[in-house]
C-alpha cells in the first residue's frame, strides 16, 4: 500500500461460525467484519460497488458520523471508502484513497470533470470503473459521472463525465440516478445500467446505456423498466447469461398505492435492446432493500437482499435463469439495534442489508452488506462466507 495516499488503516479478521436453517436449506457460515470504527456508521455498499479479481475483493461504503436518531444513524459528511480482502473475503483492510469520491465531488459538476481524451480498455485485468451521480449517500450529482482504476482500487483517476448522455431524447432533461453496475462487452464496449427520473416527476426508471469508444461517449440504449404509474425503479443489478441474454434485478418502490414493495427481476434476449417482466424475486411489506445478484459457476442465479421486515440477511436460488425462485434461506439473523435507538422499539425499520455479493473461485459465495449486533452495536460492514448447495 502507498501511505501517501491511505489516511488510516484498519485489519480486520473476526471470524464467526453459524449453522443457519431456512426453507429447504442449512448453512454453515463465516462471519468476519470488512469495515468497522469506533463512533463511525459504515452503510450501503450496494450504492458503492464491488470489484473481484479471483480471491482478492474490494467492496465500497458510505461513512459517517454515528448518531442515534430517526431513520439512519448517520451524521456529518459522508465520504465514499474502500475495504480490500486478499485472502477472499477472511480478513479485510479499510482505506480512504486521495481523491477518491467523496462529498467534495459536488465540485464536479460542470467545469469539475474531465472528458477523456484515449479510449479505456475495459478488459485490462486490474480495471475497475466507480459510477456516481445523484441520490445516494454522499451522491449528489444530477448529471453522473465515472472514476477508473487501473490498479484493482488502489489509485482512481476521474471524475470524467457519462458524456453525450442526457443529450439523448430519450434521456433530455432527466436527473440521474445510477449505483455502480457495469457489464463489460469488449476492450472499448461497456454496458451500464442506470435509474433516472424527470422533474418534477419523482418516479425512477432503469435505462442500459453503453459506451462503445472506450469511455468517451455514452448512448441509450433501451428502457428496461417501463414508466411505472405509482412505483420507482432503483438500484439494479444485471448479470449476464449469455451473448444476448441478460437479468436485470432492481428494488421496486411502490408510492401511493397499497401495493407492497418488491424485488423484481427483467429479462433481455436481444442483447438489451428490448425488455420484459421476468419474475418477482421478493415480496417487501415494509423497508425494502436493494438486491445483489449473481450467476453461479454452475448456472443458477443467486438473489440476496436485507430483509427489514424481519430484520434478516436472506437469498434464493433459481435453476431457471430467474423465471422461478427457489426457497428462502436466511445467511443472517443476529441484528441487533441500540436500545434507545427510536427505531427500536417498532422492528420494522432495521437498518440493515445493501448486500453486494461475488462468488470465489472455490465456490464460495461472499456477501457484503452493513449490519449491527450485541457485540457491535454501531452499523458496520459485515460480510459472510457459505458454500451455495
Amino acid at each position: 500500500m502507498n501511505p501517501s495516499i491511505i489516511s488510516w488503516t484498519l485489519i480486520v479478521s473476526s471470524i464467526l461460525g453459524q449453522t443457519l436453517f431456512g426453507g429447504d436449506e442449512s448453512l454453515s457460515i463465516q462471519h468476519s467484519i470488512a469495515a468497522i470504527e469506533e463512533g463511525r456508521f459504515h452503510g450501503w455498499p450496494a450504492n458503492n460497488g464491488v470489484w473481484q479479481w479471483g480471491e482478492e475483493i474490494l467492496v465500497g461504503f458510505t461513512q459517517g458520523d454515528f448518531v442515534v436518531k430517526p431513520g439512519h444513524n448517520i451524521a456529518g459528511r459522508e465520504d465514499s471508502l474502500l475495504a480490500r480482502s486478499r485472502d477472499g473475503g477472511r480478513t479485510w483492510t479499510m482505506f480512504d484513497p486521495q481523491g477518491f469520491l467523496d462529498n467534495e465531488h459536488q465540485k464536479y459538476r460542470g467545469e469539475g470533470k474531465t472528458r477523456l481524451t484515449h479510449p479505456l480498455n475495459f478488459t485490462r485485468p486490474d480495471f475497475a470503473m466507480r459510477v456516481f451521480a445523484e441520490g445516494y449517500h454522499g451522491n449528489e450529482d444530477p448529471e453522473g459521472g465515472f472514476f477508473y482504476s487501473l490498479d484493482r482500487g488502489q489509485n482512481w483517476l476521474g471524475p470524467h463525465p457519462l458524456h453525450g448522455l442526457t443529450e439523448h431524447p430519450d434521456l433530455r432533461g432527466h436527473a440521474l440516478s445510477p449505483r455502480t453496475d457495469y457489464i463489460v462487452q469488449g476492450p472499448q464496449s461497456c454496458l451500464i445500467f442506470i435509474s433516472t427520473l424527470k422533474p418534477p416527476h419523482n418516479l425512477k426508471r432503469i435505462a442500459c446505456v453503453q459506451t462503445t469508444d472506450g469511455g468517451q461517449s455514452f448512448e441509450f440504449i433501451s428502457w428496461v423498466t417501463p414508466a411505472f404509474e405509482k412505483s420507482s425503479a432503483i438500484m439494479s443489478q444485471t448479470v449476464q447469461l449469455a451473448d444476448d441474454e441478460f437479468v436485470c434485478a432492481f428494488r421496486k418502490i411502490n408510492r401511493g398505492s397499497d401495493e407492497p414493495d418488491t424485488i423484481d427481476a427483467y429479462r433481455s434476449s436481444d442483447g438489451c435492446r428490448t425488455w420484459e417482466f421476468l419474475s418477482t424475486v421478493k415480496v417487501m411489506p415494509t423497508h425494502s432493500n436493494p438486491p445483489a445478484l449473481v450467476k453461479l459457476q454452475d448456472g443458477r442465479l443467486c438473489c440476496a437482499y436485507g430483509d427489514r421486515h424481519v430484520a434478516e440477511i436472506r437469498a434464493r436460488y433459481s435453476s431457471d435463469g430467474g423465471e422461478t425462485w427457489g426457497p428462502e434461506f436466511i445467511i443472517r439473523d443476529d441484528f441487533q439495534a441500540l436500545p434507545d435507538d427510536p427505531d427500536s422499539e417498532t422492528g420494522l425499520n432495521a437498518d440493515i442489508g445493501y448486500v453486494r455479493m461475488v462468488q470465489r473461485p472455490d465456490g464460495k459465495l461472499v456477501a457484503m452488506y452493513y449490519w449491527a449486533t450485541a457485540e457491535h452495536p454501531q452499523q458496520h460492514v459485515a460480510v459472510s462466507i457459505w458454500q451455495p448447495s
